[in-house]
């Protein structure tokens, strides 16, 4: 049965039920409903909780005190069931200050059982439970209320089978000896640096490879403001300046205001309140003595071979393994194997078990 709670004490009333499965060491299907297209974290409009035959959609936008749902997500006691659990986790994390833990992740799971490593939740049931989910409010915007009968339905079928497909998940996992596996991979999700991104680090989802030094720095400098502008206003980044923008503004390095809004990179409103702000940045950008990035050299005619013959290989063992050929390995990792003779991922814990020494063959000829 479905239930929408959108008042203080309908929360309150179900505290109880959730200290209860604390006490047994229970379990509880989750997910959530956001929006973040206009802003810079998600905004979190609405959680669901499955227990049992009953399905909570809990309204977060129309309560004040979440403490209870605090206190159930860093209850340690209680499995928290989800699919594809990252984005759930992180603007869980981002509102509430705590990550859900422990987790069992069913798109992780499937994956290990040979399911394509993006399957989604409405894919699995159909593919483990043969029902078709209903996606009439796949693109609804969760932050309008009153919500209809209709959202409801749809937010609470995405917890309502949660269970179903954990306990086959665990099943399979376990049988085919790959538990151990799973709760090695299980780990990499609950560490905070996967959720919070520091405006002094921004520069490494950037790649300047082909730039030089006071470039590097500079662009550096400029993620780093962009970043925590982003941040402070709660926008999109691409809205403060998009990253060709950011490329080009570190490139040219223009010394003037005037320059600055010649280059028609920022918005009409607000070219003269940033110009004044590059400048600045781009005149006192503080230079290291090693650069932040490598230049890194394309792959010629025989390391693309070698390295089609390598993916080949792995997804050889992806299915030899019954395992995503995603979760194991994507082209991007073993390109940086085969550049490098090294990978800390592939080379650790299972994967190793699975890929090692034969791809390090590959290496080795490529050496030789």
């Amino acid at each position: 049965m479905n239930h929408l709670i959108e008042e203080q004490s309908q929360l309150k009333e179900l505290e109880p039920l959730l200290l209860e499965l604390s006490t047994q060491a229970g379990h509880v299907s989750v997910d959530t409903e956001f929006l973040r297209e206009k802003t810079y974290k998600a905004k979190l409009c609405l959680v669901q909780l499955g227990i049992g035959e009953n399905q909570y959609c809990i309204d977060v936008l129309a309560i004040a005190d979440l403490s209870v749902l605090t206190n159930f997500f860093s209850d340690q006691r209680v499995l928290k069931l989800f699919h594809a659990a990252r984005q759930d986790m992180e603007v869980i994390y981002q509102t509430l200050g705590v990550l859900p833990e422990p987790i069992f992740d069913t798109q992780l799971a499937a994956a290990f059982c040979g399911s394509d490593m993006q399957i989604g939740y409405a894919g699995l049931v159909k593919e483990r439970l043969d029902i078709d989910l209903a996606k009439t409010q796949a693109r609804t915007d969760w932050t309008r209320r009153p919500l209809s009968e209709e959202q409801i339905d749809y937010a609470a079928d995405d917890v309502k089978y949660l269970e179903h497909l954990y306990l086959q998940a665990l099943a399979d996992i376990t049988e085919q000896g790959k538990l151990a596996w799973y709760q090695e991979e299980i780990k990499t999700f609950y560490e905070l640096d996967k959720y919070i991104i520091d405006p002094a680090l921004a520069y490494k989802r950037l790649s300047g490879g082909g730039l030089n030094l006071i470039q590097q720095y500079t662009l550096k400098a400029l993620a780093e403001w962009r970043e925590t502008m982003a941040q402070k206003k709660d926008i999109p980044r691409s809205w403060i300046l998009k990253d060709d923008r950011l490329y080009e503004l570190a490139t040219k390095r223009p010394m003037t205001e005037d320059k600055v809004i010649e280059m028609e990179i920022f918005g009409r409103k607000s070219a003269h309140r940033n110009a004044p702000i590059a400048v600045n940045l781009i005149a006192n950008v503080e230079v290291g003595d090693k650069p932040l990035w490598k230049r890194i050299d394309p792959f010629d005619k025989q390391d693309k071979s070698i390295i089609s013959s390598m993916m080949k290989q792995l997804a050889s063992y992806a299915r030899d393994n019954k395992v995503a050929q995603g979760l194991l390995g994507t082209r991007r990792d073993v390109e940086s194997f085969y550049r490098h003779s090294t990978s800390k991922k592939l080379l650790s814990g299972w994967r190793k078990e699975v890929v090692g020494n034969p791809l390090q063959e590959f290496v080795a000829n490529k050496s030789a």
